[in-house]
């Protein structure tokens, strides 16, 4: 067991690397607003089959990062490691275009400190932005001559988090996470003037370049409370306030001369280094599921973000008021099935709704879509070891062509790994 253990913690490792690095996931027009395309699943491959509903929904052998508080339930180590991607189909009323990318979805240490408390460390995204948009306009000026503005932005931020859930009571459990959020957005804008009647006109052009850099702290408090309601029946009810918080910002920008074909003439022109803060604002959480302690779980999950309260480096509120609505169940035939394999399988599919913080040309820009997933087991498990396939699937739409703005449809995939193993047991030999 340790040597797998080892195998998987060294391929984490190097995705952890990676991940710091790049978390492209193909164009997306909105990620040019804020800080890019938000994360709206704290939890892992499990709750994204289940539309990211999890705040409520405790399970012993997944780490229950979506609520700190539910990671009292990880009574034994839990590793977990997943990959994500996705296909997005791009359009608007002028044309049409596919992308699509993968990367490292989460990576997760989950460890029992006592019998009322467990902890967890790991790795996700928090922001990703990657977009590549152009448009053109004419001059009233001058009829023959066209403005094409081109814009392009890479990069995104990530989160390492510590979270503790702890036992109060019976059914009551606590808990809390601090993250350290870091990362790096390059933008760029530029325009070029073109007019077939000047000769020269066109051949350059002037690119505006900024960088900007992030990091802070954040925190998170959750709660959960489960309650027996008849014979078979538990009822759960959980939530997750998110404190906000002013991230540290430094940007780095200048002016750039460029041909058409971006090859650089002149850079750092007017180079400008500056600090400033942004502003994070305050989140809530919460769910509630129904579950019968065995093989049988539904729940439901609520999210808010008043993302009309954030500020950008300059000052500026760009964003909207934010919400997500999501329900989702899970269901194992048999989960102690010796005949057939596929009862021993953990089904589970969910569909969500809400608004993001993406406004544009006055209008709040909506996204909806269903999931679905499945974990199988792997190998032969004994009391020390279980090891999971995880996976997961969903297609979703954002956006809309009307009034001139962008709809998106994609395809979200993720698989990943979790091993379950117990710790510091004296093994015996009679």
């Amino acid at each position: 067991m340790y040597k797998s253990l080892r195998v998987l913690i060294g391929f984490a490792i190097l995705c952890l690397a990676h991940a710091t690095q790049a978390q492209n996931i193909g164009n997306t027009p909105y990620s040019r607003y804020g800080l890019g395309e938000y994360n709206s699943n704290l939890g892992n491959i499990r709750n994204a089959g289940m539309a990211g509903v999890g705040v409520s929904a405790g399970n012993s052998y997944q780490a229950n990062t979506a609520n700190p508080a539910l990671l009292y339930y990880n009574s034994i180590t839990v590793f977990d490691i997943g990959v994500a991607g996705q296909v997005k189909n791009i359009k608007s009323n002028t044309g049409k275009q596919t992308d699509g990318n993968a990367n490292l979805y989460n990576l997760t240490l989950a460890v029992p400190v006592s019998k009322r408390w467990s902890s967890a460390v790991g790795l996700r995204p928090y922001s990703v932005v990657n977009y590549d948009a152009r448009s053109s306009s004419g001059l009233d000026s001058n009829p023959r001559a066209t403005i094409q503005q081109q814009y392009s932005g890479e990069g995104g931020l990530s989160e390492v988090y510590f979270g503790h859930g702890v036992k109060i009571a019976d059914g009551l459990t606590i808990g809390g996470s601090a993250s350290y959020i870091f990362g790096a957005i390059t933008k760029e804008s530029a325009s070029v003037v073109q007019d077939d009647s000047l000769s020269g006109i066109g051949t350059e052009k002037v690119v505006y370049n900024e960088r900007i850099r992030y990091d802070s702290f954040l925190f998170r408090a959750g709660a959960n409370y489960r309650k027996k309601i008849t014979e078979n029946y538990y009822l759960s009810a959980g939530a997750v306030y998110g404190f906000g918080t002013d991230m540290d910002a430094e940007r780095k920008a200048s002016y750039e001369r460029r041909t058409i074909s971006d090859n650089i003439i002149d850079d750092n022109i007017l180079p400008d280094s500056s600090q400033s803060n942004v502003t994070i604002p305050s989140s809530l959480r919460a769910g509630l599921t129904l579950d019968n302690g065995k093989n049988l779980t539904i729940g439901a999950d609520f999210y808010t973000q008043k993302w009309s309260e954030f500020r950008s480096f300059s000052g500026e509120s760009e964003l909207g008021d934010s919400y997500r609505v999501a329900f989702a169940a899970e269901y194992t035939p048999n989960a102690n099935s010796i005949d057939n394999f596929f009862e021993r399988v953990t089904y589970r599919a969910g569909l969500y709704y809400g608004d993001t913080p993406y406004i544009s040309k006055g209008e709040t820009i909506t996204d909806k879509g269903i999931t679905a997933g499945f974990t199988m087991p792997l190998g032969r498990s004994t009391i020390y070891d279980l090891y999971q396939l995880n996976a997961a699937f969903g297609y979703g739409q954002r956006g809309t062509t009307d009034n001139n703005l962008i709809a998106e449809n994609y395809f979200q995939f993720s698989v990943g790994f979790t091993v379950n193993s117990r710790w510091f047991i004296k093994r015996r030999i009679d």
